[in-house]
């Protein structure tokens, strides 16, 4: 039985290209059919035994010729969750802010609540705010840094419309559309920068 194991097309074709060789040399060379070459080349994908032939023909590990697009993208995506979950708790620590009365033990307590979420939101975030500084994503991060309030708001206001606490207010509708306008946009720039 055959395992089929994804293959980097891009690596196979590289590793042939600096060695020189045209497909059938390097059928030749590992045993293979120059069909089967063609394959891996074209889909990416190859038994067992095929990946152990190519690699004993490169001389390289068999994990080297595996394909990594999949480990990337998910490096790439984790730091934006890291930034819109870090900016919802900075925004609703902030936003939750308590009045400060004097010698009031309980007011001193909500306060220090609010700026420990606000620590936590912020240090949540840092690691996506330098990975996009790295990756020249500075629109994609105006653009969250702006929309994701501005949604959190809108969340929080449908929440409290919705538990009978409050009133309708359009203006913090019409702010946390624009808000989630604006989160859409700033993922399309995340992805797209990818």
């Amino acid at each position: 039985m055959n395992n089929q194991v994804n293959i980097s097309k891009e690596k196979i074709r590289q590793l042939r290209i600096s060695k020189g060789w045209p497909q059938e040399q390097l059928a030749l060379a590992s045993g293979l059919s120059v069909r089967t070459v063609q394959r891996v080349e074209s889909e990416g994908a190859a038994s067992l035994n095929t990946a152990m032939s190519l690699a004993a023909t490169f001389e390289v590990d068999v994990s080297e010729l595996q394909h990594t697009c999949r480990t990337e993208t998910s490096r790439k995506q984790k730091p934006q969750y890291g930034l819109y979950i870090g900016l919802v708790i900075l925004t609703l620590s902030l936003a939750t802010q308590p009045l400060q009365l004097p010698d009031d033990p309980y007011s001193t307590y909500m306060s220090f609540m609010s700026y420990f979420l606000a620590g936590l939101g912020i240090l949540i975030m840092t690691p996506s705010v330098i990975s996009a500084f790295k990756q020249k994503q500075f629109f994609a991060l105006v653009l969250a840094s702006m929309g994701t309030p501005l949604n959190t708001i809108l969340v929080v206001g449908v929440s409290y419309l919705t538990l009978g606490l409050g009133k309708p207010m359009w203006e913090l509708f019409a702010l946390g559309l624009g808000g989630a306008c604006l989160l859409l946009m700033s993922l399309k720039e995340f992805n797209k920068s990818k």
